[in-house]
């Protein structure tokens, strides 16, 4: 695994900080994020390996919050998720002792990509999801600039009070 600086992360958080700000990500999967990135990566790696309910306890949110949050994520390219398996022996070997083998998944290893928006493209749903965030604060920007929300800023700031952004 190539080496994780802060610098990286802090810029994998920026990102999701942004797809927060654009209501593509809930408070709780950003926490999720944030726990994954601060809280469960050593320093200077990008991989992690705990189970959904280790995410689970370090966030203070439930097992399936975890499980879309991860699948959120993934989407979004920040996070890369593999499966991984363990062959399980089990009763006694026959002649090539493969008979007897069984796969168990343990947990899944989760990477942090160094630089996901340029790596991830995003799906049509996202797209249009950002399109219509991006409308959305053009114009409630619009409506502050009205004539009478500009009186009511001034009257405002003449009374000392201050107005909501």
């Amino acid at each position: 695994m190539p080496f994780f600086s802060p610098k990286h992360a802090a810029r994998v958080a920026s990102y999701g900080r942004g797809l927060k700000k654009l209501r593509l990500l809930s408070s709780d999967e950003y926490v999720v994020l944030d726990r994954m990135l601060w809280g469960m990566r050593k320093p200077g790696e990008s991989a992690i390996d705990p189970s959904y309910d280790e995410i689970a306890r370090e966030a203070g949110v439930g097992r399936n919050t975890v499980v879309n949050a991860i699948k959120k994520l993934v989407g979004f390219g920040i996070l890369a998720k593999t499966r991984r398996w363990v062959f399980v022996e089990w009763g006694r070997k026959r002649r090539y002792g493969r008979e007897n083998l069984t796969a168990r998944q343990t947990t899944n290893l989760y990477v942090f990509t160094s630089f996901p928006y340029e790596f991830a493209r995003p799906t049509p749903s996202i797209e249009m999801d950002i399109l219509i965030a991006r409308v959305e604060r053009m114009a409630a920007a619009e409506r502050q600039n009205t004539p009478l929300e500009r009186a009511l800023a001034g009257i405002a700031a003449t009374a000392g009070l201050a107005m909501p952004s």
